[in-house]
């Protein structure tokens, strides 16, 4: 499914009357007198410009406040089957489905804004005619979506599917995507993350903990006081008194005897009297947290691993430890699997699960341009490991995707995204396509943008209202042209622009001022652009007499008495008058 357009006739007092196309195989145009939508093929339309796995790329810039994260808002909130209308905000989602026999299918989406000419389809697929008329598709569509929201201002959140999410597969998927960038020398820091043991609920502690055996004191504690008793009713009363003496902090060493407690556990899930797919599933939940904290000790004994407090895991990657990493991932992975499942379980109970130990999406001490292009990469393998049944294409929209990135980086971004995510969807996406939408303020990824792609929002002074133009001259463009001309107003910061007007008006004033010549000169000097720099220098020996080849300069590099100087100026000054007389 590839988003097509977003057509607004109204959106709070930011858009009226818009359509922004997000796919340069279409054209698309919405009469907001009649109603009537017009779908136009491009001809120009290159397939697989990006490549087979990018189906299109797009864009969205302009100064802050014109709206473009709103837009972002609107495509990250779509839900198919969303039925309610918003009275004050009319607008419609175009997607393209799919094709069958040879024919795009399309559809709209169930907003408040009717379509005229597909009003008797209802909320059907529909398939576009070589005239441009439309026509009933009677095949099924199981109104599935799959928009990815990566906000990197908030690491971790962000719309996947339909609710916000804590990237449930976020460390995992995290060390997952560091390795893969660093194999192909993307990122050269080493990687550097904590992760957050979950506290909530807990009385302070009468004894130091560390970390490791914190995790184990939360993960008991979830399972002793859990009001459900999931795992609880299958323990016996033996059990359960040492683990309440355990959490009443009766031992000599939390870690070591938490830890056999945990296997504990496991044994007594594991015998035969109850074989029920619930034990079966809680016996898998409790064996990923011992596998868990198993290589936590590794790696701690390896030391890259720092557990001083109780509430935060610190852990560093070096080459030497690369399989210790890799096997933390796997663990992870498989952690965050059985932790669903058991989240299942609540829910077929109708109860929430509110109690983890453990806080996947990490807090990473890296550079924020590094560990958002990890963040990115590790969003979309958690979105192909939890949807990987799913055979939809994927609409990845990012907010600011340049965030925290060297301009150099930003200038190679692109370029990233386009080789790393075609090859992780080759390996892994089963035949998915990426649909990148995304907004930014940096000039240097528009070079690698196809021409009529950029959607620049500007602010229409005389209505109020923000309004999206197409940018159609952008691809393998100077990038210094891109930013005069569609960009900035100017190439010179303001503060710069007043010291330089400030410049002229001294040296165009009729009077010398006396004094000031030697600061205005050192000014004139700190100009870095070199023709501007030289015409002030210019206007400054005309004012002051201090070109190198003016009569007074000429002088001082005479040996002549102060007599002879003044004949010399005279003889200059009649030479100068017989001049302009023939003139």
């Amino acid at each position: 499914m590839a988003l097509i357009a977003l057509v607004i006739k109204r959106y709070n007092e930011l858009f009226k009357e818009e359509v922004f196309n997000f796919s340069d195989e279409y054209k698309v145009d919405f009469n907001f007198e009649t109603n009537v939508l017009k779908i136009d093929k491009n001809p120009d339309y290159i397939e697989n410009f990006y490549g087979e796995s990018i189906y299109n790329i797009s864009p969205i810039v302009g100064i802050n406040g014109t709206g473009k994260t709103t837009v972002l808002n609107i495509i990250s909130d779509y839900l198919p089957d969303k039925f309610e209308q918003e009275l004050d905000n009319q607008y419609f989602f175009l997607f393209e489905i799919g094709k069958h026999e040879n024919k795009v299918r399309f559809k709209v989406s169930r907003q408040n804004l009717s379509v005229a000419n597909l009003s008797e389809y209802g909320e059907s697929p529909f398939y576009r005619n070589q005239d441009g008329s439309f026509e009933l598709d009677s095949g099924y569509y199981d109104g599935t979506q799959n928009i990815l929201y990566v906000n990197l201002l908030n690491r971790g959140r962000g719309t996947l599917r339909y609710r916000t999410t804590l990237n449930q597969m976020g460390l995992a998927r995290f060390i997952h995507s560091y390795l893969w960038l660093s194999d192909r020398n993307i990122i050269s820091s080493v990687l550097s993350c904590s992760l957050k043991i979950e506290s909530y609920g807990l009385k302070p502690m009468s004894r130091e903990i560390k970390a490791i055996g914190f995790l184990i004191y939360k993960s008991i504690y979830n399972i002793f006081y859990d009001e459900v008793k999931l795992i609880k009713k299958f323990l016996s009363e033996r059990l359960l008194l040492e683990c309440k003496e355990y959490l009443e902090e009766n031992v000599s060493n939390h870690e070591d005897s938490g830890f056999k407690l945990l296997l504990d556990i496991v044994k007594e899930l594991d015998k035969n009297e109850v074989k029920d797919e619930t034990r079966k599933i809680i016996k898998e939940y409790v064996e990923s947290i011992i596998d868990i904290v198993n290589i936590f000790r590794e790696i701690r004994e390896n030391g890259s691993l720092i557990d001083n407090e109780s509430s935060s895991i610190l852990l560093k990657y070096a080459n030497n430890n690369r399989s210790l990493f890799e096997k933390l991932s796997d663990k992870l992975l498989r952690y965050t699997k059985s932790k669903k499942l058991v989240n299942d379980r609540y829910k077929s109970l109708e109860k929430y699960n509110k109690d983890y130990a453990l806080n996947e999406t990490p807090d990473y001490h890296m550079s924020t341009g590094e560990g958002n292009l990890i963040e990115i990469f590790s969003r979309v393998y958690s979105y192909l490991l939890m949807y990987e049944k799913n055979t939809e294409d994927i609409i990845l929209i990012v907010d600011e995707l340049e965030t925290g990135m060297h301009l150099e980086w930003s200038r190679r971004l692109i370029n990233i995204l386009i080789k790393n995510l075609s090859e992780i969807l080759g390996t892994e996406g089963k035949e998915k396509k990426i649909q990148l939408i995304f907004t930014t303020h940096s000039p240097y990824m528009l070079s690698d943008i196809k021409p009529g792609n950029v959607i620049m929002i500007e602010k229409n002074q005389d209505t109020g209202y923000s309004e999206g133009k197409i940018l159609q001259n952008t691809f393998a463009k100077n990038i210094q042209e891109i930013m005069k001309e569609n960009l900035i107003d100017n190439i010179y910061g303001d503060f710069a622009l007043e010291k330089i007007d400030s410049m002229i008006s001294r040296l165009n004033g009729e009077e010398v001022q006396k004094g000031n010549e030697e600061e205005l000169l050192k000014e004139i000097h700190l100009i870095s652009e070199p023709i501007l720099r030289n015409k002030l220098l210019e206007m400054y020996d005309k004012k002051y007499n201090t070109s190198e080849f003016s009569i007074e300069k000429q002088l001082q590099k005479l040996n002549l008495n102060e007599e002879q100087r003044q004949q010399v100026r005279a003889m200059v000054k009649t030479n100068n008058r017989a001049v302009d007389t023939e003139i």
